[in-house]
């Protein structure tokens, strides 16, 4: 929540993942307190403790939206969180499942998502490839801050999405 405090120019306050209700039950016993967040017009990405803020400065008539997503713990070191369509405003909206699958050599996450457009998620490690219904995709991700994003194009359905570490 803010705590404003404003100048003729500019307001100022922080956003916080304690500030989100129910966040304990959003995620699952893999998660390990942290978040992933989103924001939609800067696009950036910032990973945060669960009682960690990040301090916003806003101009006037300027706005800014922020996704929210735990960050889960797979593996010993695999840390992920979706975060969906990155155009929509409720992008974490377009998740609807995720889960895990883990055998000696490669970790699968696999998520369903709903629509089309720019699907991110934060990641600690690049993975090895993607793959979106059954066909692998190109993706890109940004080592600095663990952005991964991958592509979805054609009908806007519900779709299968792989990451493979």
């Amino acid at each position: 929540m803010c705590s404003a405090a404003s100048t003729s120019s500019s307001i100022s306050c922080h956003v916080s993942p304690h500030d989100v209700e129910f966040l304990e039950e959003i995620a699952d016993e893999s998660w390990n307190g942290d978040c992933a967040i989103y924001a939609f017009n800067s696009g950036s990405l910032t990973k945060l403790p669960r009682n960690g803020t990040l301090k916003v400065s806003l101009r006037t008539l300027t706005c800014e939206i922020y996704t929210i997503s735990p960050i889960r713990v797979f593996g010993n070191d695999l840390l992920f969180a979706p975060l969906g369509l990155l155009d929509m405003y409720n992008s974490g909206g377009a998740v609807e499942a995720l889960n895990c699958t883990m055998d000696l050599s490669r970790c699968t996450i696999k998520i369903k998502g709903r629509g089309c457009g720019q699907f991110g998620a934060y990641s600690s490690t690049k993975p090895k490839c993607c793959m979106v219904d059954m066909k692998e995709e190109e993706f890109t991700y940004n080592a600095v801050d663990g952005l991964l994003t991958v592509e979805i194009q054609g009908e806007c359905k519900l779709r299968d999405i792989e990451f493979v570490y």
